[in-house]
Order: structure tokens, then sequence, then C-alpha cells
């Protein structure tokens, strides 16, 4: 039998009861539409987060630690490559300008600097804004991730200015962000106020939950404005600032009562910092020759290889709910195929009668169960669409109104939708086989006999 008259005789058969094949035919379009759309969200997480990464230049950022970090310590950071690196006996040393000067001549190096992020406020407008601050040196203005899109870089390490991106300018209630450009506006930063603390000594041992704070009012002017199309989460908080005059303002530098007790600092140096390298390629070396320093380093981007290892495993869980869906609906498939079988006995003792091949009988029935697979792929893929379509539309408005920059929520490439509709085809297929062989095996006399 031709495959023309295959699928001419299957779609005629599948049509005689629409009730069951459309009911079978909608159960494999919500399998395959919930596992398309479950793995699409899946990319889309990874894809954002990869992108965040890549333009905050963080896959060439070290952080360099005077003693092993406490993740480290309780085994949550990946091993460093070279056994000495692991020794937790080695003697702690002290990070100061001078070692950051050392590392700084390392070739591959753009900039050794102290750590310095910390928690603030930007008023402006009547409105305020809580945002994290991150100081850097003026050799930043070098990375694309810190070129303005409009405006200019920080014109001295001294310079009280700072850059944000423009859904900052519109968390501060200005619609045009470059009408911030060159204006002054306000950078509230706190300080522990030492004497109330030590008044309130006993309250705050007692479980006291608040800090005295002292808040200081900094005048700073916006010089620019940060690229935000690949760092749409970063851009909503944050706050880019020369690094010495950052390290002049009065300030905390701890965002919580945990994230004090997991510093490890000395006041004769700095808690942590950062190495950034101008050499993508120079990564290992540069890593090797700073730790020869004495300094404990780890790395943003071995932080990213964990955090891809989190969305695999996220990924192979979306993709067993959706596959049990999809199997779900292979029963509906299978019931279908044996009720056809049942139903049609007579039918099919007539064709094996007049010389009709069991091969050909197979591929019949076999033939139906592909045809509901394509279809319910092809109608599932199209649902996916719509579901997803409707979720990123109301992800949309949501994040317009926080003034985030859009963000595509689902990611799914092309190869991923014909390999689902493969899935659908494949498990329809063997869906139809047991039904197709007892097809195959009716006999004609007993089939008209019993008809």
């Amino acid at each position: 039998m031709r495959p023309a008259d295959l699928l001419r005789l299957a779609l005629d058969n599948l049509t005689r009861n629409r009730t069951r094949s459309l009911l079978t035919l909608i159960g494999i379009m919500v399998g395959v539409a919930a596992l398309q759309a479950l793995l699409a969200y899946g990319a889309g997480l990874q894809q954002n987060a990869r992108q965040e990464f890549e333009a905050l230049e963080l896959y060439n950022t070290l952080r360099v630690t005077p003693s092993p970090t406490i993740f480290g310590r309780m085994g949550l950071m990946p091993p460093d490559p070279t056994p000495d690196t692991t020794d937790a006996n080695r003697p702690k040393i002290t990070l100061t300008d001078s070692l950051l000067r050392e590392i700084e001549q390392i070739d591959g190096v753009l900039a050794a600097y102290p750590e310095v992020v910390f928690p603030a406020k930007l008023k402006a407008n009547g409105r305020s804004a809580p945002v994290q601050a991150e100081a850097v040196p003026t050799v930043f203005g070098q990375l694309a991730a810190y070129q303005p899109t409009e405006g200019a870089f920080f014109s001295a390490a001294t310079d009280t200015s700072i850059l944000i991106a423009p859904s900052m300018a519109q968390r501060l209630g200005v619609e045009d962000a470059s009408d911030l450009i060159g204006q002054t506006i306000t950078l509230e930063t706190v300080s522990l106020h030492v004497q109330r603390m030590m008044q309130l000594g006993p309250a705050i041992a007692a479980g006291m939950t608040t800090l005295p704070l002292i808040h200081h009012q900094n005048r700073v002017r916006v010089a620019g404005l940060l690229p935000e199309a690949d760092q749409p989460v970063s851009g909503f908080v944050r706050v880019v600032l020369p690094l010495d005059y950052a390290r002049q303002l009065r300030k905390i530098t701890f965002f919580s009562a945990l994230d004090l007790m997991l510093r490890d600092g000395s006041a004769d140096g700095y808690a942590a910092a950062r190495v950034q390298l101008a050499d993508t390629d120079a990564y290992d070396r540069v890593r090797r020759e700073v730790e020869q320093t004495g300094a404990f380093v780890t790395s943003f981007r071995e932080q990213f290889g964990q955090l891809e290892r989190l969305f695999l495993i996220m990924d192979l869980a979306f993709g067993i709910i959706g596959f049990i869906a999809l199997l779900v609906a292979t029963l509906g498939i299978a019931n279908t195929m044996m009720m056809n079988v049942m139903e049609r006995r007579r039918e099919i003792g007539v064709m094996k009668a007049v010389g009709g091949d069991e091969r050909d009988l197979q591929r019949l029935f076999i033939a139906e169960s592909v045809t509901l697979g394509l279809l319910g792929g092809v109608l599932g893929l199209v649902l996916a669409r719509g579901i997803t379509s409707l979720i990123q539309f109301g992800v949309d408005v949501y994040v317009q109104r926080l003034g985030l920059p859009q963000f595509d929520l689902f990611q799914a490439p092309v190869w991923l939708s014909l390999a689902i509709v493969g899935v659908a085809v494949l498990v329809s297929l063997l869906a139809g086989l047991a039904p197709a062989r007892r097809a195959a095996r009716v006999e004609p006399i007993e089939a008209l006999r019993a008809a």
C-alpha cells in the first residue's frame, strides 16, 4: 500500500469517531505544550543568567580573600585546581594596597582593587530607591559593560559622580533617563553610631533587632547611563561610582547580619579584593600567580559553572514533569487504537479475506497513531506558544511598571521544538504497535462470524 493511501485511510478512520479522536488529540496537545513550556522556561532562565554574567564581565573576574570563604570551608564552592590552595592550615595573609599593586603587575591583569560594595539609597525628584553601590577603578572605562550609552565615564578616581541604568532613573520618577545626566542627586549612606551601640550594648546582646545608624546625605552627579540590554535585573538596583570616592564615604559594607558574620577581614587589610582580567586566555595563569602570593582565590566563572549545573538539574526536573504528561497522553492513544481494533473487527476480517496483507494492516494502524502524534505535537507547539506569549505579556507589563527593561522569560530554539514533536511521534508510534499487531492477528473467519 502506498504511503499516500495509508495517510488517506488513516485520516478517514480517525474521523469516524471524531469525539474520541479529538479527546485523544487534546491529550497529546496538553502533554506537548507542557513539555515545551517547561523546557523553554528553563532555557530562558539560563540564557538570562548567562547574559548577566557576560555583560558584567564576571567571567573574567577573580575574588581574592585572606582566608578561605565560609562557603569554601562548608564545601559549597568548587575546590581549587591546585592542591596547595585547598590547604585550610595555610597562614592567613593581609590584603593590603601593596599586595594589590603586586597582583596588578601580573601580565594579563587589568586591575586589582579592594571590593567595595555597599547598600545605599538614591534620592531625586521627591523619590528614593534602595540600591547596591559598586565601586570600580577608572580603568574600567575600557570595559564595554561600564561604557555609558549616554553621558561619560568618570573623569577621575575621586570624581563625585555615579553611573546608573535607565531603569534606575524610571524608579526615581524620571521618564526620560537622559534628562538626569549632569543632574546632582543624593546618595544616602549609613554608618554605625558607635557611641549609641556602646550605650545599647546590653539591649543588643539581649536580642535587639535594629542597630543605631547615622544617615549621610552625599551629593553626587549623574555622569552617564549604563547599558542594560543584557543586564536588566542588575541594572534595576546597581549604581557604579569611582573607587577612591567610595572609599571616602562613611558607610556600612554589609547587607545583613548574616553577611556581616560571613565576612573574614581584619583591621589591617581588606576583607576581599577583586582581580579583573584584561585577557580571557590568561585566566588559568593569572589565577596560579595570584595564589602564589598566599591569597585565596575564588572564581565567578566557577560559581556560574555551579549555577549551570543547578539549571541542568532544573531542566531535567521540568523535562520529567512534561514527559509524564506526554506519557499519559500516550496511554490515551493506545486506548483509542485498541477501541478502533475492537470496533473494526469485521472490516479487518473483510480486508484479510479479500487478500489484505498483515503488514499493510499493521502499517495502517501505526499510521493512525503516528498521525495523532504528529497532529497533536504540532498543535501542542501552537498551544505552548500561545500560553508562553500570554505569560510573557503579563511579565512585560509587570516589569514595565517596575521600570525594568523587558526580557525574554522563555527561550524555545527551533531544534527544541522539532525534538519535542519527534518525541511525540515516537511515543505515539510505540503506543500503536500493540494494537497494530492485534489487528494483524485477527482471523478473517472468526471476525466475520462474530460480526
